[in-house]
């Protein structure tokens, strides 16, 4: 596995009050997102992207089922005036799990990305770029950090140009393995400037696809459409599963009371694009059990004649956003193409 997360903000909004009457701040997405975030026009029409506040609610933190090694983080982000600020804001960055490492990129006031490490609260700078990314606009800007106690490296794009390469650094410092990405802020400190974010990616390198940066890109969130060929759920409050599912509501879902059941759906094709590269296809579940026990399920995909699912994803008593990253074809085991996506189906298998 190389691709581990993806998220477009397309699919919901933040601040979209819950049976409690709280705002859902895309409750399981992130391990903490800032209480003021709020969904605003993406880059592309009728797309959505995060915006982050400036002030002490922080920014967006996502945190990795496992540790790892080496991890890219890459996001599509835009910062709002900061002249005078006194603070450079923070763009992304990733952290160790036991936090006493953290690498993190800044912008400075004349717009070029600055590499720093934290360490024991005290940021050291590494790098200047000399490319710059100025405010207002958005600019696709990536990290990758890989450890090494003498043989780590550092890297830094923006706009798809290599800003910032360091090799033969002691990236570990003595910390552990990297487990959090975050975006705005680093984790529990306030978002100095507002910044906004679209189409996030994380992956690390190992595997043998998507193991570097892979640049620019789109996340689109596509919905079901019809139900496919797989329907072992029972299906409430609606005519039909994709219905049930599509609106995002808990007055209609589809529910499975025994382990091993399926149900795919057929999703909305790509949007118009010219020769497209599918990286990877996110399963997204709003989800969650309805008694005591463990309840579990996977994400599912249907490929010609090969099926195959995720891991097992552990539900919560509440709802919540729960993923799962299929980067490869099943059928053949080979990279997604445009023809191949748009005939397969997608759904859930209880466990």
């Amino acid at each position: 596995m190389a691709l581990l997360f993806i998220d477009g903000f397309d699919h919901y909004d933040p601040q979209t009050l819950d049976a409690f009457g709280d705002p859902w701040l895309a409750r399981g997405k992130a391990a903490y997102l800032s209480p003021q975030a709020t969904r605003i026009p993406g880059r592309r029409p009728s797309s959505y992207a995060l915006r982050l506040p400036a002030g002490s609610g922080g920014g967006y933190v996502k945190n990795l089922d496992a540790t790892k090694t080496s991890l890219i983080v890459g996001a599509a982000i835009r910062v709002a005036p900061f002249e005078n600020t006194g603070f450079e804001p923070v763009l992304l960055g990733v952290r160790d799990a036991s936090a006493q490492i953290t690498h993190l990129v800044k912008i400075g006031e004349d717009g070029r990305l600055k590499l720093y490490r934290r360490q024991s609260g005290y940021d050291t700078l590494l790098s200047t770029s000399l490319v710059t990314a100025p405010a207002r606009g958005w600019h696709y800007v990536e990290l990758k950090v890989v450890q090494g106690t003498g043989s780590g490296t550092l890297d830094v794009r923006v706009n798809g140009i290599l800003a910032i390469q360091l090799t033969a650094q002691n990236t570990l410092q003595g910390g552990g393995p990297l487990l959090t990405a975050f975006v705005g802020a680093v984790p529990g400190e306030p978002c100095p400037v507002t910044v906004d974010v679209d189409d996030l990616y994380l992956a690390d390198t190992s595997g043998t696809l998507n193991t570097t940066f892979l640049g620019d890109v789109r996340v689109d969130a596509l919905q079901p459409q019809a139900d496919g060929a797989l329907n072992q759920w029972t299906v409430e409050g609606a005519a039909s599963a994709w219905q049930a599912v599509s609106d995002g509501d808990e007055a209609t879902g589809i529910r499975a009371a025994t382990a091993g059941l399926r149900q795919s759906f057929d999703v909305a094709p790509l949007p118009a694009m010219s020769s497209p590269a599918i990286h990877g296809v996110q399963v997204t579940m709003l989800a969650r059990k309805t008694d005591a026990g463990s309840g579990k399920v996977k994400g599912l995909v249907v490929s010609g004649a090969q099926s195959a699912v995720s891991t097992d994803i552990v539900l919560q008593e509440q709802l919540a956003w729960h993923t799962a990253l299929i980067e490869r074809n099943p059928n053949g085991n080979v990279q997604w193409t445009e023809a191949a996506f748009n005939a397969a189906e997608f759904g859930v298998e209880s466990a």
